[in-house]
């Protein structure tokens, strides 16, 4: 695990800019601010030429060929150099075959087959690959720089380009070192976050500056850049009743086993996040099964109401397991405390409440073990979360009389019920399959989304870009069992990239800690992809195919319990110890044309009074804002 970064100058001007002093203070640079990524090694390769300069460097966390996997790395002639940030779980059957063709290895690392693998197929050797990567690869005889991400986005890879000049890195700090001035927020890009908690791909929350897709291989030259898109989620190959029952829990198990098995693959000790949901559960219960013994895990719970907590359950799975469980309890001092940092890391916004306890859950795992296995992706996959279920009412809910279906979210907004209840009322409203997904996930209705913002039409317009993005997901979705096969396929390319798996890599690499996720072992998405989701979701329980492969490994009463996730007791603490703190926060100064701030302020006094649940749009607003202070008006300090 690292974070990589690099410079590559294409003759003319971006050429003469990276003269031999410049190119090697912008790496240092570069590199100083992703120290947290990798604090036990560093490496940088250098070539200047009159016609091209290439920089690309790496900090690095030290997890296969501790002592003699130092990065860069490059093949016999230093024709071919790279490096990678993530672990290639394949490497050892890879490296065989490579020797066997002639190739001589001069580590044991999975990224120095990398570059022979290169040599002996192009940039398309990537379909070879199992695991999770971003890499840089130089091509000096061809003078093409190669960029690429694994198929599910699991590591992120940054870059701007600007026609002579391209500048990538893992995350946006280690980017924005080598900006000549300082950034330029993507307003756009914000009012997006504003409708569904993260910016989407293949946009940031800066200007200029793109993320590269999951599944994609970028090849920049000075012919200009080539993008390829190597890889797509299957389409659903089974039909129901093609299977037995059996046969697919048998395949799902014996996939998700092998998945678990390479995941193992490590020089150092691993533990595993256990939340006392199923997912990760089923994991302890496979690694255990694997010959992982007495592995440490790790688990979080909340000062409040106890339906704030799992870690009951999670201690009965590390008991039946035998593992050396800690516990950590986050209060809402932990969050004043906490929140600064954490979005320092971040790099652009991301408003899902559980990067606070991913990130203080986090710190404590590096003080034990190097290596995490974690369970996203499971939901996304199997239909783990409640949307998905009760998006099927949506045919009965317009079978109301359309004078009811008008008065109930109106008196629903005006009573103390949940505010998921008003929000799943108004995303069964919608009749667009599409616009109906966003209402599930989105912080604000329209409605609010029109008074929160300082330029509604320019959100308004926001709204259609992003309803048009998700309508590729939902081509021919009318049915229920239709729209839920849309919504997974949207989940598994836009939310599990650009919110789940980008906390996780900023939370879990700000404590220099590696996080692995077994459920995207890409043999086994495409195994449960092609699986109907009719049969995913069945007489409403969700993650059916899940829970009964997994049933006779993990205890009844987690299969049988409902999904909880980190969240936190926001509403009860925002009216009570952390009242001052949000509202200092809510005062600061937020980006340009973004926030109508008397929206912001009305929103803060109705949520104070228990008029309304205000707690996950404050925070919204809350986390914006900060980013704003803390990356978008100054370069990110290097955070240690």
């Amino acid at each position: 695990m690292c974070g990589i970064y690099g410079i590559a100058g294409f003759g003319g001007s971006g050429g003469s800019r990276l003269d031999e002093r410049s190119l090697p203070a912008l790496l240092a640079a570069m590199g100083e601010a992703l120290v947290h990524r990798g604090p036990d090694d560093d490496g940088v390769w250098l070539s200047q030429s009159p016609q091209v300069s290439v920089g690309i460097g790496m900090r690095r966390l030290s997890i296969i060929d501790v002592a003699g996997g130092r990065q860069p790395i490059l093949n016999e002639d230093e024709s071919v150099v790279v490096v990678c940030n993530g672990e290639i779980y394949n490497y050892r059957e890879l490296r065989g075959e490579l020797i066997s063709k002639g190739h001589r290895f001069r580590t044991m690392s999975d990224t120095e087959v990398l570059v022979h693998l290169y040599e002996e197929h192009g940039w398309e050797c990537i379909s070879r690959l199992r695991g999770m990567f971003a890499f840089a690869l130089w091509d000096a005889r061809k003078r093409v720089l190669v960029l690429a991400r694994d198929r599910l986005g699991i590591k992120p890879l940054f870059f701007r380009y600007d026609r002579e000049r391209i500048v990538f890195a893992s995350e946006l700090r280690g980017l924005l070192r080598a900006f000549d001035q300082g950034p330029e927020v993507n307003r756009s890009a914000l009012f997006r976050l504003l409708v569904l908690q993260y910016v989407p791909g293949p946009d940031t929350a800066i200007a200029g500056v793109q993320k590269l897709m999951p599944g994609t291989v970028l090849l920049v030259s000075d012919r200009g850049i080539e993008t390829h898109k190597y890889w797509h989620p299957p389409a659903i190959c089974w039909s129901e009743g093609s299977r037995t029952d059996a046969d697919i829990q048998r395949a799902v198990i014996e996939g998700l086993q092998q998945a678990v098995a390479c995941h193992l693959v490590s020089d150092v000790p691993i533990g595993a996040f256990l939340s006392g949901g199923v997912d990760s559960a089923a994991l302890v219960a496979l690694m255990n099964r694997a010959g992982a013994s007495d592995f440490n895990t790790f688990s979080v719970g909340f000062d409040g109401p106890s339906e704030y907590t799992e870690l009951s359950y999670a201690k009965q799975v590390a008991t039946r397991f035998g593992t050396t469980h800690h516990e950590l309890v986050i209060g809402p001092k932990d969050i004043a405390g906490s929140l600064h940092q954490i979005v320092c890391h971040l790099d652009e916004p991301l408003t899902d409440p559980a990067i606070v306890p991913t990130y203080l859950l986090s710190r404590l795992a590096a003080r034990r073990v190097k290596v995490v296995l974690t369970g996203e992706g499971a939901d996304e996959l199997f239909g783990g979360y409640q949307r998905y279920a009760l998006d099927r009412l949506v045919a009965w809910y317009h079978l109301m009389p359309s004078s009811l279906r008008n008065a109930l979210p109106q008196w629903l907004r005006k009573s103390s019920v949940n505010r998921r209840v008003v929000q799943g009322v108004g995303a069964l409203a919608q009749r667009s399959p599409s616009k109906r997904h966003i209402s599930w996930i989105g912080a604000f209705t329209h409605e609010e989304l029109m008074q929160v913002s300082a330029d509604p039409m320019e959100a308004a317009g926001q709204e259609q870009e992003i309803e048009r993005l998700f309508q590729t997901y939902f081509q021919d979705c009318g049915e229920p069992e239709a729209a839920l096969e849309g919504m997974l396929r949207a989940d598994l390319a836009t939310w599990l990239p650009d919110d789940l798996l980008m906390k996780v890599d900023r939370m879990t690499m700000a404590a220099s800690l590696e996080a692995r996720v077994p459920y995207l072992d890409h043999p086994l998405v495409e195994l449960v992809s092609s699986i109907p989701a009719t049969l995913k979701i069945r007489n409403g329980v969700r993650k059916a195919v899940l829970k009964a492969a997994v049933a006779d490994l993990v205890p009844p009463a987690i299969l049988q319990r409902r999904k909880m996730g980190f969240e936190m007791p926001l509403a009860s603490w925002f009216r009570g110890p952390l009242r001052e703190f949000v509202t200092d926060l809510l005062s600061l100064e937020g980006p340009p044309g973004l926030f109508n701030e008397r929206t912001i302020t009305e929103f803060l006094h109705q949520h104070l009074r228990k008029e309304q649940d205000r707690s996950r749009q404050l925070w919204t607003f809350l986390l914006v804002k900060l980013w704003y202070q803390v990356v978008a008006r100054e370069r990110p300090a290097v955070v240690r």
